[in-house]
C-alpha cells in the first residue's frame, strides 16, 4: 500500500459561502471543481455529487424523514422489564439481503429490560431487525446477535471470505440487574468492560457467529475493506477513536497502526473534538468519513445539539486526511408531516450508499429533548433514493 508522511491538512477556521474553487479538494472530494460559463463570465465552482450539497459540497443532502420508521420502539412495554424506556437503540448499520433485494436487515444497539441511554454500560447488545418496507423501514426485531455487553455494531460483507464481518465494543458479561450506568472511569468498570474493539464472522446475516476476538485496543470501529468495490481483497482498513487507522491483510490477521496521528484530535474539549467515526472509499478511490462533532459541548456549556456532525477527507488513507469545522448535518430533522425536531443528541452516523457509492440514507441514534429513552432514525439523502426504491418496487 502506497504511503506517504506528507503534513496534515487541516482546516481549522470557519469558512464562509465561497463560490470559487482551484481543485477537487475544494469541494471536499464529493464533487468536481470545474468551469461555470455564463453569458459574460467563466468561474470554477463545486459541481457536487449526488447527496453532497454547499459551496464546498461538505453538507449531507437530508431529505425529510419519516416518523416511526427506522428503528423506533421505545414505545414497547414488557411487565417484566425494570426501566420504563422501551427498546431504545443507538444506531446500526443497514444491509440489503444478498438473496432477496427486497429484504433490508439493520444491525443495531439496543438496551436490555427496558432500560435507556444512559445506561449503555452495562446494557447495550446487538440486534437484528429487518424491513420488508424499504430501507427506510420501519424495521422489526427478529434476533438478539449478542448478549451484554456489545456496543457500536458495524457490519460489512467480505466477497472475500464469503462471510460478514461484525464490529463492536465489550465482553460478555452477566445479564444486567439495573438500568444503572457504570462510569468507565471505575478500576472495576475497566476490567469487566475494556476499551477493546473484537469482530465476529458468520456466513450468513442470519449467523451462526463466530466467537468474538480482539482485534485492536480502543473503541468506535470503523472498518472498511480495501481495494476496488468490483474487487475480491480480504484486506481491510479500520478507522477508531481519535481517528487512528489500521489496516490488516484480513480482519482475523494482525492489526498494524498506519499513517499520523490528526492533528484535530489530539485534545478534548477543543473546537475539533470529534469522535465515533464512520469511513468510506468513494467512486474515485478518496477516503471520507463522518463524525460525531462535539463542537456544542465545547461553545455551549454542555450543550450536545446542534452541531453535531463533520465530515473528513483524504485522497490517502494513510495521511493528508482534511478537517473543516463545520456543520455536515446537524440534529434538526425534517418530517414528511411538514415539522421539524431538533434532538438533542444525534450520533453514531452511518451512511447506506447505492452501487455506485452515492449516499441514499443516513443512518444515526437519536434521543429527544428532556427523555431518557432513544431510537435508529433513517433519513433519505438527496433524490437518488426515490429512484432506488421504485426500481426495487416499493
Amino acid at each position: 500500500m502506497y504511503r506517504r508522511n506528507s503534513l496534515l491538512l487541516v482546516c481549522l477556521a470557519f469558512l464562509a459561502p465561497v463560490l470559487a474553487c482551484t481543485t477537487d479538494d475544494d469541494c471536499s472530494l464529493n464533487g468536481i471543481c470545474k468551469n461555470n460559463t455564463t453569458t459574460t463570465t467563466t468561474t470554477t465552482i463545486c459541481h457536487c455529487d449526488p447527496g453532497w450539497t454547499g459551496p464546498d459540497c461538505g453538507r449531507l443532502d437530508l431529505a425529510p424523514a419519516t416518523r416511526w420508521t427506522g428503528y423506533n420502539h421505545t414505545n414497547y412495554t414488557d411487565p417484566a422489564y425494570y426501566g420504563v424506556h422501551g427498546n431504545s437503540s443507538w444506531g446500526g448499520r443497514i444491509v440489503q439481503d444478498r438473496d432477496d433485494l427486497k429484504l433490508f436487515h439493520l444491525l443495531v444497539d439496543q438496551f436490555s429490560h427496558g432500560c435507556g441511554l444512559g445506561g449503555w454500560r452495562p446494557t447495550s447488545f446487538i440486534a437484528r431487525a429487518e424491513s420488508r418496507n424499504g430501507p427506510q423501514g420501519p424495521y422489526e426485531w427478529v434476533q438478539n446477535v449478542t448478549s451484554s455487553f456489545r456496543h457500536n455494531a458495524d457490519v460489512l460483507w467480505s466477497p472475500a471470505d464469503g462471510k460478514y464481518l461484525l464490529w463492536a465494543i465489550g465482553a460478555t458479561v452477566d445479564d444486567p440487574k439495573t438500568c444503572k450506568s457504570i462510569p468507565g472511569t471505575q478500576s472495576k468498570a475497566k476490567l469487566r468492560f475494556p476499551n477493546n474493539i473484537s469482530v465476529s464472522a458468520a456466513p450468513s446475516i442470519r449467523g451462526p457467529w463466530a466467537p468474538f476476538h480482539v482485534a485492536v485496543n480502543g473503541t468506535n470501529p470503523a472498518p472498511w475493506l480495501l481495494g476496488s468495490p468490483d474487487g475480491k481483497t480480504s484486506q481491510i482498513a479500520l478507522a477508531v477513536e481519535d481517528f487512528k487507522i489500521f489496516t490488516a491483510p484480513r480482519w482475523s490477521g494482525a492489526f498494524t497502526r498506519v499513517g499520523e496521528d490528526v492533528a484535530w484530535n489530539t485534545t478534548d474539549y477543543s473546537p475539533s473534538w470529534t469522535e465515533d467515526p464512520f469511513l468510506w472509499r468513494d467512486k474515485r478511490g478518496n477516503w471520507h468519513a463522518l463524525a460525531h462533532w462535539m463542537i456544542d459541548i465545547v461553545e455551549k456549556d454542555g450543550a450536545k445539539y446542534p452541531r453535531v456532525g463533520a465530515h473528513m477527507f483524504s485522497r490517502q488513507l494513510e495521511g493528508g486526511w482534511a478537517f473543516k469545522v463545520q456543520e455536515a448535518f446537524s440534529s434538526t430533522v425534517e418530517f414528511t408531516d411538514g415539522a421539524a425536531e431538533t434532538f438533542n443528541r444525534r450520533e453514531r452516523a452511518k451512511i447506506f450508499f447505492g452501487e455506485d457509492m452515492t449516499p441514499l440514507y443516513l443512518v444515526s441514534g437519536v434521543q429527544a429533548k428532556g427523555a431518557k429513552s432513544s431510537f435508529t432514525l433513517v433519513q433519505p439523502i438527496g433524490e437518488r433514493w426515490r429512484e432506488y426504491e421504485k426500481n426495487l418496487g416499493f
